[in-house]
């Protein structure tokens, strides 16, 4: 018969014995804001982590097919889309869809103002519900088979910049020999919070591109690839690779917008320095209260030795209570943690500037994954710790002093 918890929950100290009753609360609410801290540091970093990779996404697309050449500018050499093989690509288990696209740099003109534009040209067959998402007034272009479509969708930015609305007609000048004008109608405008993108990017219909370009239908200088996974990015990107010709290569989004990805990188580094710091003051304060427990329980230590109990039964004792203490702490922490975590995704109550945080809110994503792990690191390291320094001093409290100081 295991004892130990009978006899701990003897030993732990009543509503009225005031005197260790604080330490038992300190002890308890320092477990429950730490757990509280770590949740929070994980739940933010995976919403950071999925609000600006599916922004990413939403412009480049998850692997972009190019030209294997050292051209850095916006315009891209042509692809002739019959030298793929879309059914060997689109078979591959992480593809789900392959869209294709044409880039272009233009200048916008309205009265003396003037600001240049990258259009990116899409057809019938392109996602918009990202955009959908981030429309901000007007509506979606249609872009269908039957006639080319003057339509285009601005960003917000670009929109203040040039006080321009949805409904008004917008001046294009495409820099070539010889330059090209066209006229667009503004049918919506939309606001990603990733001002790089904002500030620059304009959709409009790809068969203006491909004519300004003098190609064929059968003519882009992009082609998107859609996954289901943000992670297998990698992998299809090589399996791709292997299905291209040799003058074509598959870029990952992640390659396009390395700086970003890398400054997101840096969040791991932080989460590892905060939780160190606080397993230590949670392992820190639980031993104080411990040893405190073992002061206060000395005199009930040497009857429990006269009695016959061994130093490894009188450990488990405190072990058990600080088990208790621990346990209560963790879901006190959990259920505020996800409590706040609910609460402000669905109120966006903490506000962040997007030119600096690329989204306008705090985002918080709590995973499984993450919740089990912090549970099971804080409860096995505690524990732990806890072995040490309650074995030390039950195996130096001799029975007959500690009986005289009842």
């Amino acid at each position: 018969m295991n004892l130990s918890p009978h006899i701990a929950n003897r030993m732990l100290p009543r509503k009225g014995e005031r005197h260790i009753q604080p330490a038992l609360r300190i002890s308890t609410i320092s477990v429950a804001l730490g757990v509280c801290v770590m949740i929070w540091a994980f739940a933010i970093t995976s919403g950071f982590r999925k609000e600006i990779r599916e922004k990413v996404v939403g412009f480049t697309g998850y692997i972009d097919i190019q030209y294997f050449d050292n051209n850095t500018s916006y315009e891209k050499q042509g692809i002739c889309i019959d030298s793929l093989d879309f059914q060997s690509i689109d078979a591959l288990p992480e593809v789900t869809r392959i869209t294709s696209s044409v880039h272009k740099a233009g200048i916008l003109q309205k009265e003396e103002m003037i600001e240049g534009i990258f259009f990116k040209g899409v057809g019938p067959d392109y996602p918009l519900d990202f955009f959908q998402k981030n429309l901000v007034r007007g509506e979606l272009p249609s872009y269908n088979d039957s006639s080319t479509s003057n339509d285009i969708l601005l960003s917000e930015a670009m929109a203040i910049k040039l006080r321009l609305d949805t409904g008004e007609r917008i001046r294009v000048y495409f820099v070539q020999q010889p330059v090209r004008q066209r006229s667009f109608h503004i049918c919506g405008i939309y606001n990603t919070g990733l001002n790089y993108y904002d500030k620059n990017f304009a959709l409009c219909d790809i068969r203006h591109l491909q004519k300004l370009n003098g190609w064929g239908a059968g003519q882009v200088d992009g082609i998107e690839v859609a996954l289901r996974d943000f992670e297998q990015m990698e992998s299809a990107k090589n399996r791709i690779n292997t299905l291209l010709p040799y003058n074509l290569h598959a870029v990952t989004a992640r390659e396009q917008q390395r700086e970003l990805f890398d400054w997101m990188e840096l969040f791991d580094q932080n989460i590892l320095v905060l939780v160190i710091l606080i397993t230590l003051v949670v392992c820190i304060t639980l031993i104080s209260t411990q040893l405190t427990l073992v002061l206060e329980q000395t005199p009930n230590i040497g009857i429990l030795k006269t009695l016959g109990s061994g130093n490894r039964l009188i450990r488990n004792v405190f072990l058990f209570i600080c088990g208790k203490i621990l346990l209560k702490g963790l879901l006190w922490g959990n259920s505020i943690a996800l409590l706040v975590c609910f609460l402000q995704n669905k109120t966006h109550l903490l506000r962040l500037n997007p030119e600096n945080y690329f989204v306008d809110y705090v985002p918080m994503l709590c995973q499984w994954q993450h919740l089990l792990g912090i549970n099971l690191f804080i409860w096995a390291v505690t524990m732990l710790v806890l072995i040490l320094p309650t074995h030390h001093i039950t195996t130096r409290i001799r029975t007959v002093e500690a009986i005289r100081s009842k």
